[in-house]
């Protein structure tokens, strides 16, 4: 035998079973989580909040507006479907095949009858046939060109290297498998081979669970008798491990079986075949010898053993990755019943054999497999009946799960190529087959269209965990009942299930569904519990929890948020300091692309709601940003309402004003809630007949909420109104801190005093003086005194600065429509000063039109 080759065969084999051992860490890790994702769903709810801006009759008054509270439930979407697993295991298969077929040639004559007789039931149950080419004759070509290929090496090239038989082998399986790919008129043939073909890779790792099931004794007796110093102690020892591991695999049959309600929670049907696996390897050479297979041992234990281990862990992989629960139930039901079965026999065997030796202080372990009293032959044929004996008692449930598990990769492979009802008609086979069928009984759920469908969509999912616990099946069922405003029935489904202590989003929407009941405290219970492992969602819907509470209590929240990053915990805690009137610093980083999420623009809402924000001008910088962008059209209103508020909270009442009016122009028929606001921030600056109109207005365009009939009555009774615009304050201190100040870092404070609030007439007329002063341009002072009457139409003073600066600024024309203006607004002798004096301003700047 070429040593090179055969290395290099032997680590390609060892390769792809530790490739398929991580294969099987990564699904037991991921889960179902890639063909079914956990999916988080928002709703974002409105709370009516009072923005209190003064006393009304010793009563808080002001702006009554929704700020966003996120709630998040989980669900789970489509179910998806993933090529590269079933790739993935066909690769393993045929990989093994070749191996095989080549070991094989190796075999005495007995033994190779044997062994081809088992590859070709692998043929045949690969149903070619269903790729409809040359029925029956693609069966047969394979047959009888694995037939002749092997025997020519076998009986007449007995000589040849592994290489070369290595390289016919793949050669003829290869020019197979392309047939396979071209000669079918159809998507995915290969992966159509294995669907209805899964039957073969099944068999081939039944046969190989039987096979190392009773090794795991072996190597219980080997421990504990070829070290111990009397054979006695060694017995005891035997007895009382071989009792306590046979004990484990009864439980572990009778809690598959659904006899016992506890867990086993270390000891699984998988922990047991790695088990399995590693002593089979160990003990490989003694148990082979014993069945006088012939050929070369070390083709049988470095190539096919490693392979029949990568392709049984794939297996167990495929099925759980791609959430074809029936496959993998089917196995483990393989794996417990042979290691149960052959677990009892071996363990009486080797007392009948080996209790007399033991007591001489004799060591027997290495005699295990020769069977000098008991023939080993016998006890396997015992074996294997008891395997029998558990599938009859068990009314053949494994084979059935298998076909379960055959239907829904047919069904799955249906929905890829967009064959609905093919896809129902093969998930209710599967579902015939297994009543427990996890996919099936999920993608019918999702696949139900017509009113009689709906109505067992409660039937599916409850199917499913009464098979076993499914977070995902429970959290389905509790949404389905919350969909159709079931109450009851969604906190009920949730309520009492074993999903609750080990899934994190069964206990979040059992959280949502006591908050639906308004059970507040048990609410908190399971937001709170969720912290740890969905600790986002949990920290998000706790804070929202939190705001609710503040509603109805006198509450300060003592939370330590971890998730202080993530967007709807801070909508949420941005709600609650509101409510609160506490400070909670804005924090955002804007979006490079500049398109703007639902979730971002409900954050920037609540922001601007903020009283008390030190850092507003970042605030008005970002909604500016987004406001900016074409991508954010359809948002425009809603950011402009948000920038009204962030400029009237952060004293800039001018431009909150302009800001406002434009969204009442931007679609006056919408403009009911702006009118509202309007008129409330008119009243606060002091503007009565404006609020009287803004009133009007909003009341005309059917807004009645109660925010506005409660400010309309206390209107009625007040005696003393003393509201006025006031930023003499900040004037005097700026003029105070002159000293203090380059002389354009003043005049640029003063320009933006001078547009910070129309309503402040004296004020600002003094802010104008002072600018004139400084030599300010007359340009720029045009601009803010143009906002300012668009503000302040009415104001007299402001129409005459107004006409002053058109004169310097040689615009005449709109000179001329203030003065229009300024006739209702002053008397005849006033009006008259005026123009003499724009005409001798114009007149002055004469000269400079000229030049």
């Amino acid at each position: 035998m070429n040593t090179t080759a055969f290395n290099l065969l032997k680590t390609l084999c060892i390769t792809l079973a530790i490739l398929a051992l991580l294969w099987v860490g990564y699904a037991w890790w991921v889960g179902d989580n890639l063909v079914l994702p956990w999916q988080v769903e928002s709703t974002l709810k409105t709370r009516p909040f009072l923005l209190e801006y003064f006393q009304l009759n010793s009563k808080p008054s002001g702006v009554v507006a929704d700020q966003i509270i996120s709630w998040q439930k989980f669900t789970t979407g489509e179910m998806q479907y993933l090529l590269w697993p079933q790739y993935a295991l066909l690769a393993i298969f045929m990989i093994l095949l070749i191996v095989g077929s080549v070991a094989s040639t190796y075999l005495n004559r007995f033994s190779y009858f044997v062994f081809s007789g088992l590859l070709i039931f692998a043929f045949i149950q690969l149903r070619l046939e269903e790729l409809g080419v040359a029925h029956p004759y693609l069966t047969y070509g394979l047959i009888g060109g694995y037939l002749l290929l092997s025997y020519f090496f076998h009986a007449f090239k007995r000589q040849s290297s592994v290489l070369t038989r290595t390289l016919s082998m793949t050669l003829f399986y290869g020019t197979f498998l392309a047939l396979i790919h071209w000669l079918p008129n159809m998507q995915y043939p290969g992966v159509v081979m294995l669907s209805f073909g899964i039957t073969g890779p099944l068999l081939w790792a039944a046969l190989f669970i039987v096979f190392i099931a009773g090794d795991n004794l072996f190597s219980l007796f080997k421990l504990t008798t070829q070290g111990a110093p009397k054979g006695k102690n060694g017995l005891m020892h035997f007895g009382i491990v071989g009792l306590i591991y046979l004990g484990l695999t009864g439980l572990l049959f009778a809690q598959k079986n659904e006899d016992i309600r506890f867990s086993l929670y270390l000891v699984e049907p998988l922990t047991l075949l790695l088990a399995s696996m590693v002593s089979g390897y160990l003990c490989f050479d003694q148990k082979i010898t014993t069945i006088n297979v012939g050929g070369d041992i070390i083709v049988l234990k470095k190539w096919l053993y490693p392979l029949a281990c990568a392709l049984t862990l794939g297996l167990m992989a495929y099925a759980k990755i791609n959430a074809i629960d029936s496959l993998q139930n089917a196995l483990e039901w393989v794996i417990i019943i042979g290691h149960l079965a052959f677990g009892a026999a071996f363990f009486i065997y080797a007392l009948i054999n080996f209790i007399p030796p033991l007591l001489q202080n004799i060591q027997v372990w290495h005699m295990f497999f020769q069977g000098p009293r008991t023939p080993m032959l016998t006890v396997r044929l015992f074996s294997i009946i008891l395997v029998v004996g558990g599938f009859l008692y068990l009314e053949y449930r494994p084979y059935h799960q298998a076909k379960a598990g055959q239907y829904a990769m047919l069904a799955c492979l249906a929905e890829k190529i967009d064959n609905k009802l093919l896809a129902t008609q093969y998930y209710r086979q599967s579902v015939f087959f297994d009543f427990y069928n996890y996919r099936s009984n999920y993608a019918l759920a999702q696949l139900a269209t017509s009113a009689l469908e709906k109505e067992e969509i409660p039937q599916h999912y409850s199917a499913i965990v009464r098979g076993r616990p499914n977070a995902k099946a429970r959290v389905a069922l509790g949404n389905y009942y919350a969909q159709n405003s079931d109450l009851y029935r969604s906190l009920s489904s949730l309520m009492y299930s074993p999903e609750i202590e080990q899934s994190p989003e069964a206990r979040n929407n059992l959280g949502m569904a006591h908050y639906e009941y308004q059970n507040y405290d048990s609410a908190y219970k399971y937001f709170s519990s969720t912290r740890k492992n969905a600790a986002m969602v949990g920290e998000a819907n706790l804070s929202a929890l939190n705001y609710d509470v503040a509603a109805l209590v006198d509450f300060d929240t003592t939370i330590q948020y971890e998730y202080i990053e993530d967007l709807h915990l801070k909508i949420n805690r941005q709600a609650l300091a509101n409510a609160q009137n506490q400070y909670f610093p804005f924090d955002h980083e804007l979006h490079p692309d500049t398109l703007l999420s639902r979730e971002t623009l409900f954050y920037l809402y609540n922001a601007a709601l903020a009283q008390k924000r030190p850092d507003a001008q970042k605030l008005i910088e970002t909604i500016t940003y987004y406001q900016s962008s074409p991508k954010n059209l359809a948002y425009n209103t809603f950011l402009q309402t948000a920038l009204s508020f962030a400029y009237y909270h952060a004293g800039e009442v001018t431009k909150a004003f302009l800001s406002i009016d434009e969204v009442i122009a931007s679609d006056y028929g919408a403009a009911a809630f702006p009118y509202y606001v309007k008129a409330i921030w008119a009243y606060d600056q002091g503007q009565a007949n404006l609020t009287v109109e803004c009133i009007n207005n909003a009341r005309k365009r059917g807004y009645n909420e109660q925010g506005l009939l409660d400010f309309m009555e206390d209107l009625k009774t007040v005696k003393n109104y003393d509201r006025a615009a006031d930023f003499s304050k900040e004037l005097k201190a700026l003029v105070n801190n002159k000293a203090q100040l380059t002389d354009q870092e003043y005049i640029d404070s003063l320009i933006h005093l001078a547009g910070k609030n129309a309503f402040d007439t004296h004020s600002t007329l003094q802010t104008f003086e002072l600018l004139e002063n400084e030599g300010a341009e007359a340009e720029k002072l045009y601009n803010i005194m143009v906002d300012n009457l668009k503000v302040n139409p009415n104001s007299a003073e402001f129409h005459e600065v107004y006409i002053y600066l058109c004169a310097k600024n040689r615009f005449r024309t709109f000179a001329e429509t203030s003065f229009e203006k300024l006739e209702t607004l002053v008397s005849q002798e006033k009006l008259e000063t005026i123009r003499k004096e724009f005409e001798r301003l114009l007149e002055r700047n004469a000269p400079t039109l000229n030049q």
